[in-house]
């Protein structure tokens, strides 16, 4: 008897788990392309089209840049809604006193929310 108590408090304990865990938002992620070599949190990105993903921590986000199947970066950002929607991935850039591009912003098409990054 207190063993089939236990199994049935176990099999609906790791059902919650279960379902916990599917309820969890996944990650977000958009296809960006990058015309400039550019630097994010002190990486290196040379230009091309990178899948960018990202987890948020309201409003806090660690995000990926990922060029092909690996991982090339990850920096900290901050989700900020710009009031206005964007018809285009798109990336704003500041140049540094060498003339190099760094990455201060992601805009999402279809979306007013912005990654911002402070360097």
């Amino acid at each position: 008897m207190k063993l089939r108590t236990i199994l049935s408090v176990t099999i609906v304990a790791m059902a919650f788990c279960v379902a916990a865990g599917a309820a969890a938002k996944p990650k977000d992620s958009r296809n960006v392309v990058f015309y400039y070599d550019a630097t994010v949190a002190g990486s290196h990105l040379a230009s091309g089209t990178y899948k960018i993903q990202w987890q948020t921590h309201s409003p806090e986000v660690t995000v990926s840049f990922i060029l092909g199947s690996k991982v090339v970066a990850t920096a900290k950002g901050k989700v900020v809604d710009h009031g206005r929607k964007y018809s285009s991935n798109s990336v704003v850039y500041n140049l540094s006193a060498d003339g190099a591009h760094v990455i201060q912003e992601l805009h999402f098409s279809g979306s007013s929310e912005v990654i911002e990054f402070n360097q």
